[in-house]
């Protein structure tokens, strides 16, 4: 590239930077409340007060018991009963939420929201620098970063879910430092490395496998290059460096380290909470998954170009490597199965996701919802995406030195950008449309209910008139927590009566339920209620309104 493509591809990604944020900066506080959230604000304040136990600052302990006491009802047992999740971002809110006197409840939600979204900022410009580091092109990471932001069901979850994209964006950040200890292997990449790693395991104990993977590799690269025999001291020092900072950000393992990790370990094989979830039209058990599960809600939710040039990555990487692997002999000047430090970051890609798919199937892991859990595959997806990409580039630009694939390419994500705005701001529901069967019928849509906080406000509009509406909730919902977004006087006017159809003027249900549906009529609309309105979104229904009849 000329320097004059240089600049213009640099002023190029600081406008795409730049309207990332503005966007997110004027738009967070469009998404609804989660049915986590509650939960989440509770156990960073559980931990909060239990570090501030070590130190002095009564006033402020007692400002952190106080609103501790005041967080009740919730989807899980309390923080104290699921004491082993990890609290790297609720805690630090937490703390936040408490210097900075944020007392109205939707303000400190949407605090959340916002914070959240500007990690995922933070880890898209890593994602950036981390494409350029390995290609060295900067269109093609221009390209690559798009597709990591435009993955609709990521975009929008980044402001509400604070569990699975945080996890995804500390991931991120460990994968750069992680490809630098891999280019550099001296002591200040291990040591930057070791405490993002940490920091990615101790908010979800299987980020455990980015550093295990990481000195796999680290061990391979002996047999063919002794000379990384001298770094060994520093691989060390990364081993015992992880741990400690993973028990500095995981209060947890303060009291007991090794027992209470492997516990974790334990709970994130076989979560002991169970439920059912609606897959092609039947009630399955969150922990007897069908092996296809992880694949079809991949391939169902992301948009197409990305999983058609994953597929051609992956089985460029994956040739690449038999082709290495089969040739490996003493004679050879090359004993490895890489030829340089990038078909290298390549292969732990390669490798990483291919583990992680196959532990996820093999042990038969818990899985929630969709492939919400598991969010941290994209960094990989969009990876292996964008080596496709780039051999495609080379390509076109040997064969006939034009540009197509980049218009086709553009042409494509002005279309993901469109669904995105209308989708808005349910992003997280997002279907690629190549899969007709799609329906509230055959799966979960809102499973996160962020829908309640729309339903909520559009009744209030429908009654404006009157001072108390009484609201029978047909489905595995917390409604009531999306009250916590309106203002308070329109709080007021709303009492959610739960299953208690029969005093209900209205039953809203989006459809999400943890019993079997086809067997349990548990959510069945009783006949005196007829449907008033219901919000279809691309074709999907995602909730329904009765009102009751006169």
């Amino acid at each position: 590239m000329t320097k004059k493509d240089n600049k213009i591809s640099r002023k190029i990604t600081f406008l795409l930077f730049s309207i990332l944020f503005l966007v997110g900066l004027f738009t967070f506080k469009d998404y609804g409340i989660s049915v986590d959230e509650e939960f989440q604000r509770a156990s960073g304040f559980y931990w909060l007060n239990y570090v501030l136990s070590f130190t002095s600052f009564e006033n402020f302990k007692s400002s952190v018991a106080e609103i501790s006491s005041q967080i009740k009802g919730f989807t899980l047992s309390p923080p104290a009963i699921y004491n082993y999740y990890g609290v790297v971002f609720d805690l630090p809110v937490a703390f936040l939420e408490v210097a900075f006197q944020i007392e109205e409840p939707k303000n400190y939600f949407y605090f959340r929201h916002l914070l959240g979204f500007f990690l995922f900022f933070i880890a898209s410009i890593y994602f950036y620098k981390l494409l350029l580091n390995r290609f060295s092109n900067y269109y093609v990471s221009l390209i690559g970063v798009l597709f990591f932001i435009l993955s609709p069901r990521i975009y929008g979850s980044s402001f509400f879910n604070n569990k699975d994209i945080v996890f995804l964006s500390l991931l991120t950040i460990a994968l750069y430092y992680c490809f630098k200890a891999l280019e550099k292997p001296n002591f200040k990449n291990f040591l930057i490395f070791s405490v993002f790693a940490a920091l990615g395991t101790s908010l979800r104990v299987f980020g455990i496998f980015f550093p295990v993977f990481f000195i796999i590799f680290y061990l391979l690269s002996f047999l063919s290059n002794n000379k990384n025999l001298n770094n060994l001291f520093n691989l060390i020092l990364f081993f015992i460096f992880f741990f400690v900072f993973l028990i500095i950000f995981w209060p947890f393992l303060w009291s007991n380290p090794f027992e209470n990790f492997v516990f974790a370990l334990q709970q994130f094989s076989d979560h002991p909470l169970k439920t059912k979830m609606l897959f092609f039209g039947e009630y399955i058990d969150s922990n007897f998954l069908p092996y296809h599960y992880i694949f079809t809600w991949i391939f169902i939710s992301t948009p197409i170009l990305y999983i058609i040039l994953f597929l051609v990555g992956y089985i460029q990487i994956f040739k690449r490597f038999f082709s290495r692997f089969i040739n490996i002999t003493d004679t050879k000047y090359y004993y490895d199965l890489w030829r340089g430090v990038n078909e290298k970051k390549d292969l732990f890609i390669l490798f990483s996701i291919t583990s992680a798919i196959f532990y996820l199937i093999a042990f038969n892991a818990n899985l929630y919802n969709g492939w919400r859990q598991i969010y941290f595959l994209n960094i990989f997806i969009i990876y292996i995406s964008i080596v496709a990409f780039y051999q495609i580039d080379i390509y076109f630009k040997r064969k006939f030195r034009k540009n197509f694939h980049y218009y086709v390419t553009i042409f494509f994500l002005f279309s993901v950008v469109y669904k995105m705005i209308v989708y808005h701001p349910f992003q997280n529901i997002y279907f690629n449309n190549y899969f007709k069967k799609i329906s509230h019928l055959n799966f979960e849509i809102d499973y996160y209910g962020l829908s309640g906080k729309k339903f909520l406000k559009e009744i209030l509009t429908l009654e404006k008139n009157k001072n108390v509406i009484k609201i029978g909730v047909a489905s595995w919902l917390p409604l009531e927590r999306s009250i916590k977004l309106l203002d308070k006087k329109e709080g007021k006017r709303i009492k959610i009566i739960g299953g208690n159809f029969k005093n209900a003027d209205y039953l809203y249900t989006n459809f999400i339920s943890e019993v079997d549906k086809n067997s349990d009529d548990k959510y069945e609309i009783p006949d005196n209620f007829t449907k008033i309105d219901e919000f279809i979104l691309n074709n999907i229904t995602v909730y329904q309104v009765f009102k009751k009849n006169n």
